[in-house]
């Protein structure tokens, strides 16, 4: 039980009931300012970039106050695109991040790590600056989730996939049967619920729905809508048939994710393939209302 103090208290455990952080927010979107114009101009395949002495900078600033960060490392791969194609990938990736304690008690963050792979056209003239910010800035709400999750919830450790879960990252909600598969396990870990409702809240605050009817158009034209509802669609039988006419390697790694997704103290399991595919309807049918809640409920804080 969480005892409330104060109406900052109150309004945090409300907020984060909901899965979204208006601060995070706000961490996302100083840093896509500070460094998105620097990446555009990259002119090597692989760079990174760094913000430091953050407690100085920011120091008063609300979004810092409620996560003190003082460090930031980005490193970021630019694929040039012949034609106007573009996307943009980040992890959390923690592998130097750490919590200091100061003398006065007060503590700092050092070290917040990203991983971003951005595909621009190789003509950067040909860059809609403001559309690049609009989902650069919303995927980095998204990797900040994370690290506010780990300070908020007093895990020991910042890395989260301490398992064979990373399997499930090589699926998309666009591909085949075991990529829709893989993808939707990966959504329905725990510690992404809260990463992809920050998403899409940051997503649908930028747009500025004046209603409840602009919040629910721009709610079902969200991706992570999208693929919240192909979960809750998902049909054991309908999977089968489709992977049913997959070639051998996409079998193979369906296994591989049967493997994971049966493994206990870090020993695979493999089961039928009916019995793997009845036993995830249950999971994903359960996390994809979860979720469907959450961003229902984003109308009361975006």
């Amino acid at each position: 039980m969480k005892v409330i103090v104060n109406r900052k208290q109150y309004d945090n455990v409300i907020n984060e009931s909901r899965g979204y952080s208006k601060n995070v927010e706000k961490w996302a979107d100083y840093v896509t300012d500070e460094l998105l114009p620097k990446i555009i101009k990259q002119d090597v395949k692989e760079d990174v970039y760094l913000l430091t002495k953050l407690s100085l900078k920011l120091k008063g600033k609300d979004f810092y106050e409620d996560l003190p960060i003082d460090s930031i490392i980005i490193h970021v791969i630019i694929v040039e695109s012949e034609d106007d194609d573009a996307s943009i990938d980040m992890n959390y990736a923690p592998f130097y991040t750490q919590i200091v304690e100061n003398d006065d008690g007060s503590y700092n963050i050092l070290d917040a790590e990203i991983e971003v792979v951005m595909t621009i056209p190789k003509n950067r003239e040909d860059i809609n600056i403001p559309t690049l910010h609009y989902y650069f800035s919303s995927h980095l709400s998204h990797e900040f989730m994370h690290l506010n999750e780990w300070v908020n919830r007093g895990l020991e450790n910042p890395k989260e996939l301490k398992g064979c879960e990373n399997i499930y990252t090589e699926g998309s909600i666009y591909g085949d049967a075991v990529d829709r598969i893989g993808y939707m396990l990966y959504v329905a870990l725990s510690f992404e619920n809260n990463a992809f409702i920050q998403q899409a809240a940051t997503m649908i605050s930028k747009r500025k729905p004046q209603n409840k009817t602009e919040f629910m158009s721009y709610l079902k034209e969200n991706p992570i809508y999208t693929f919240v509802e192909t979960m809750l669609s998902y049909k054991p039988n309908i999977y089968l048939e489709e992977i049913n006419n997959l070639d051998k390697d996409r079998i193979n790694q369906l296994y591989k994710i049967m493997m994971c997704y049966y493994s206990k103290d870090g020993i695979p399991k493999v089961k039928s393939m009916d019995k793997f595919l009845g036993d995830i309807d249950k999971k994903l049918k359960m996390s994809g209302g979860y979720l469907k809640r959450k961003l229902l409920r984003l109308i009361t804080v975006v």
